[in-house]
């Protein structure tokens, strides 16, 4: 599983801490299908622009909301700290399916915005969404040090 934090991922925090700005309450979770199971977008990606990474599409697809109240406290992670979320289900894929998704991002709006983060699944394969298929994801984020 790879995982980066893209450069406007890391702007947002740095604006948070030590800058002072009010970080957002609710983000977003969405998925990717570019790239592949084991790789994600670069650090220059622009996920407003669709520059570097490809997010999903098709019938029902929507990013979803995680409230900040639904991120667990701080862990120990692989080699660094994280915090992991509640599980989050997509809407029923409709017809068509959404294609291949590789991995997820967590964002600052419900479409459009930056990207925090990118991250392939755990078990580094890719999903195949089809016509009626549901999704769930249990979001984790890591800093390693």
């Amino acid at each position: 599983m790879a995982e980066l934090f893209p450069d406007e991922g890391l702007d947002l925090l740095l604006s948070y801490f030590p800058k002072g700005t009010a970080p957002p309450t609710t983000v977003y979770i969405g998925l990717f299908t570019s790239q592949t199971a084991t790789t994600v977008p670069a650090t220059t990606a622009v996920l407003a622009t669709q520059t570097g990474v490809t997010e999903a599409t098709g019938t029902s697809y929507a990013r979803q909301s995680i409230a900040s109240g639904s991120w667990g406290a701080q862990a120990a992670g692989t080699g660094g700290r994280k915090s992991t979320a509640g599980q989050v289900t997509f809407p029923t894929a409709g017809a068509g399916g959404w294609g291949t998704v590789n991995g997820f991002f967590i964002a600052d709006a419900a479409s459009a915005g930056k990207a925090f983060f990118y991250a392939n699944f755990d078990d580094g394969l890719a999903i195949i969404v089809g016509s009626g298929d549901i999704i769930k994801i249990t979001p984790t984020a890591q800093f390693n040090g």
